[in-house]
């Protein structure tokens, strides 16, 4: 892997098998949490309310949290209906990707497109890469996997600093950010006007994207 100075950290802590593994773990602990919160608030109050908990003086703070067991109805039913399928379709495709391909080139330079100034929501993230004689990466959407928190920062810690990047930027890839350890999956933003050039890299480039399943515009 090629040295990239100036930079903390400036190689994967594991390879490509094992960041793999760390991103299936994430993601399921993430789901979990989730659905152990709204299962909670869907579940605790009713159960309260049939013992008798809320009987007496009590009584009142029925209509309190009746509200959270319609609030942890519609997330499981959002998570699972909604969240989750779209969450397996991605981690899919990153596992797929970083068992083709590995981090062997690092761009020093990460500049931010749209979403730059972003905090909150869930902005579509686009950036650019330049490594340093100068050469630039197309113009990428990228989405960290697992997603951030609705009010959080959507850009992960230090990316500015740099990213390896594992993949075929006309088709995407993965992005490693070395100073936070997050993961992104990246494509091409203007996919269509990239097709010529997928369609002239060759059927060993072609192939190996086809199996990391970046042939295809992902999200």
């Amino acid at each position: 892997m090629p040295e990239a100075p100036h930079v903390e950290y400036a190689s994967p802590a594991a390879g490509a098998e094992e960041l793999r593994k760390r991103l299936t773990s994430r993601v399921v602990k993430k789901f979990l949490a989730y659905g152990a919160t709204f299962a909670v608030m869907a579940v605790v109050p009713p159960l309260l309310v049939q013992s008798g908990a809320f009987d007496g003086t009590w009584h009142w703070i029925v209509s309190v949290t009746a509200p959270f067991t319609g609030i942890g109805i519609m997330g499981l039913l959002v998570l699972l209906f909604y969240r989750l399928p779209s969450a397996v379709v991605i981690t899919r495709v990153c596992r797929k990707a970083l068992r083709q391909y590995s981090f062997e080139e690092f761009w020093p330079h990460v500049v931010k497109k749209d979403g730059k100034h972003a905090t909150r929501g869930r902005p579509e993230l686009t950036l650019r890469l330049k490594n340093s004689e100068g050469a630039r990466s197309p113009l990428l959407r990228v989405l960290e996997v697992p997603r951030r928190g609705r009010f959080r920062d959507p850009w992960p810690e230090g990316i500015e600093n740099g990213v390896w990047v594992a993949g075929d930027l006309a088709f995407g890839g993965i992005a490693f950010v070395p100073s936070s350890g997050a993961l992104l999956l990246m494509h091409p933003e203007k996919w269509d006007r990239l097709a010529s050039d997928r369609e002239s890299a060759g059927p060993d480039r072609i192939a190996r994207a086809e199996r990391a399943g970046l042939a295809r515009k992902v999200f």
